[in-house]
């Protein structure tokens, strides 16, 4: 059985055109106490899975990260996009995620990166081959 390796990964982040480099996504349940009066010990369940997550990168010359300003209409916290994160080919999570967050920096010794933050709403699909 293989390993799976970082460089096979990659991402789509609907029309943001970035050179993305790496990702995460955290996967959590809230969990409901359901205890009733006279229960012995505390009862909880499980709800419904929230999956999270994070896309970094590097900024191109050829075309903006479309990240936008107040004069433009490409990016607003609380835009949605279609995300697919591939760890390697055939092994994918994919749906549509609502951004949350958008980090640029640009360092005198570095190249300019960017990073996403958003949650998937609705189903993500799971492809694991």
């Amino acid at each position: 059985m293989a390993r799976i390796v970082g460089n096979e990964g990659n991402v789509t982040f609907g029309t943001h055109n970035i050179t993305s480099n790496a990702w995460s996504m955290t996967i959590s349940r809230v969990v409901n106490d359901v205890t009733a009066y006279g229960d012995k010990s505390t009862n909880v369940r499980g709800g419904v899975p929230t999956y999270t997550g994070s896309i970094s990168g590097f900024m191109s010359d050829s075309a903006a990260p479309n990240i936008g300003n107040a004069s433009t209409d490409y990016f607003e916290t609380g835009d949605t996009v279609t995300v697919t994160l591939t760890a390697q080919t055939g092994n994918t999570f994919s749906g549509t995620a609502v951004i949350s967050g958008v980090s640029v920096s640009s360092s005198k010794t570095g190249d300019a990166t960017i990073s996403f933050d958003f949650t998937f709403t609705g189903d993500v699909t799971e492809t694991w081959g």
